[in-house]
């Protein structure tokens, strides 16, 4: 520890800082109240690594966030969602006690899944948007240490739900403070605390054998990212390589399910449910004793030209019945307020998505693709996010065009396709699928950003 801090101290740093400028203007025909006609979201983002040392490495990304909304279905008002905020998708300190053994202590992205549009086995980090993965850079805040060598590699992560935020950084963590938050004093919010323990632990023993990469995988949550408490689940991870192939599965297994139940009484009165003490939804096997799993198999190809196919079959156990989709959909459609709640999400939502997914089905499958350096630089890519329950289908067209290095500007459309009628929900004479039940039943996305 010693030698380290003197390396630190008779080193001289190098510092790399990157960042872009990004505007995102989102037009939309809308279908449910409180859903914006026009946004606008701006982004000013910087990256910075600092590396005393060729094995040493900080690092922070961070980004400034403005949003507007205007034309909002149902008259204007303020929308919680469309807020500035600041966003620390990461910031971590990477270092290297002995030759084989490293620390890491910070905010960071940690993945060991091999899958691209889910990981089953993943319990630390803000969910992916499906039809495009890498845009979410978040990660959790987390220590992490690892003993790592060439053919195997062993990783332990403690991580805490910031319980409490203020600027992007967190005020609290694991635990709630004692006092509660002004709003609450005045009576304008509810008290969210509790006296748990909100923290999610996970191992990783990776090997490689021969040429197919394994990761074997261990989280115990408690009220981390999920209803879960002190849950345990065992994962594992394979991909291998064969030329321009590339395969790969994931998958978890765990007791019980997070799933809910929506009350068919109260779907269309959840107020007056709550008036009266009747729960509007529940979760029932929490607790339950059987085994429940998430996985995901797929294949991804790399042509002469650089283009690319990506192929995913995605298995949520977590996903609905039709009957229990129904009544949510339903709930969703009348009441979206009360459903979002309902679903709850990612303690730390990250990065502003152009697509979230609750995936409250069972079968998905996902197809990605993408041609570069069209007519030198342009690029077309294309994204489709498919229900196999009832064939609903959410369509990303995507072209982007490159006119200067640090200039890309980018399309795309977000078209959403209801799919077979029997397997929807139908309201006030209209069809709704699984994809169709969004604020919004078409969005046309324009995107420049400007790197520095």
């Amino acid at each position: 520890m010693h030698a380290l801090v003197l390396l630190l101290l008779t080193q001289t740093p190098l510092v790399a800082t990157t960042g872009y400028v990004d505007s995102r203007t989102t037009g939309a025909w809308t279908q449910l109240d409180g859903a914006p006609g026009v946004t606008e979201l701006g982004e000013a983002n910087v990256q910075v690594k600092l590396t005393p040392d060729e094995k040493v490495k900080f690092y922070a990304d961070v980004s400034l966030f403005w949003q507007g909304a205007w034309a909002i279905q149902g008259g204007d008002k303020d929308l919680a969602n469309y807020r500035p905020s600041i966003v620390v998708s990461e910031l971590y300190a990477d270092l290297p006690l002995q030759e084989h053994f490293r620390v890491l202590v910070g905010k960071k992205r940690i993945v060991w899944g091999s899958g691209l549009s889910f990981n089953p086995t993943d319990a630390l980090n803000p969910p992916k948007d499906p039809t495009d993965p890498t845009f979410q850079r978040a990660g959790a805040w987390l220590a992490e240490t690892e003993w790592g060598f060439e053919k195997v590699a062993l990783s332990l992560v403690a991580a805490g739900r910031a319980t409490r935020t203020y600027a992007g950084l967190p005020t609290a963590l694991v635990v709630y403070p004692d006092h509660p938050t002004a709003e609450v004093v005045r009576g304008i919010a509810t008290d969210d605390r509790d006296e748990e323990a909100h923290f999610a632990l996970t191992g990783r023993l990776y090997l490689l054998l021969g040429d197919l990469d394994v990761n074997l995988i261990y989280s115990y949550t408690n009220l981390y990212n999920d209803a879960f408490r002190a849950k345990s689940r065992v994962g594992l991870s394979l991909s291998r390589v064969f030329g321009n192939l590339e395969v790969h599965a994931e998958g978890s297994l765990y007791q019980g399910s997070a799933r809910i139940a929506v009350n068919g009484d109260c779907v269309s009165a959840p107020v007056m449910c709550a008036l009266k003490g009747i729960p509007v939804v529940t979760r029932p096997d929490l607790d339950a004793t059987w085994f429940n799993s998430q996985a995901l198999v797929g294949a991804r190809y790399q042509f002469d030209d650089s283009s690319t196919l990506a192929v995913e079959y995605y298995f949520n156990g977590e996903g609905q019945d039709f009957t229990g989709y129904r009544r949510l959909a339903t709930l969703s459609l009348q009441n979206p307020a009360v459903a979002q709640q309902a679903l709850g999400g990612a303690t730390d939502p990250g990065t502003p998505q152009k697509f979230t997914l609750n995936a409250i089905r069972r079968h998905y499958l996902v197809i990605q693709g993408s041609k570069p350096q069209l007519w030198d630089d342009w690029t077309i890519s294309g994204s489709a996010l498919i229900g196999l329950e009832d064939l609903s289908v959410q369509l990303v067209p995507q072209v982007s065009w490159m006119p200067k290095e640090w200039l890309q500007l980018t399309l795309a459309a977000y078209l959403p396709i209801a799919g077979l009628e029997s397997e929807g929900v139908t309201l006030n004479d209209k069809h709704y699928g699984q994809f169709t039940l969004s604020p919004f039943e078409t969005r046309v996305l324009f995107q420049a950003r400007a790197f520095f």
